[in-house]
């Protein structure tokens, strides 16, 4: 059987991506382009930080805005979690508030 779109799996994880989408003017390399007179390329890169490290891959141009909606998608769940923590340590201080007045009752 071919391998289409459709048999891909919908998992959500797949379709976020941390970092962000950069653009940055390259030379291709090309002994008879026009990028080697000063006009430079656009190319697009996934830039990444970990453990203090730069990490960029090339993104082709049909694809910068599936990536990008990648790392935004990968924005929204982070600031979920965010506040679903802050969320969370306010529950935990006020059950530890209402333990404390119910046993100086």
């Amino acid at each position: 059987m071919p391998h289409t779109d459709e048999n891909k799996s919908e998992n959500p994880a797949i379709k976020m991506l941390p970092g962000f989408i950069a653009s940055v003017r390259v030379r291709c390399g090309k002994s008879n382009c026009h990028c080697t007179r000063g006009n430079r390329h656009l190319a697009h890169y996934h830039v990444i930080y970990s453990g203090g490290l730069r990490f960029r891959r090339y993104v082709r141009h049909d694809q910068v805005g599936q990536v990008r909606d990648a790392c935004q998608a990968h924005r929204d769940l982070q600031s979920q979690l965010r506040e679903g923590r802050a969320e969370y340590k306010r529950m935990l201080a006020s059950a530890r508030e209402f333990d404390r007045i119910v046993r100086n009752e």
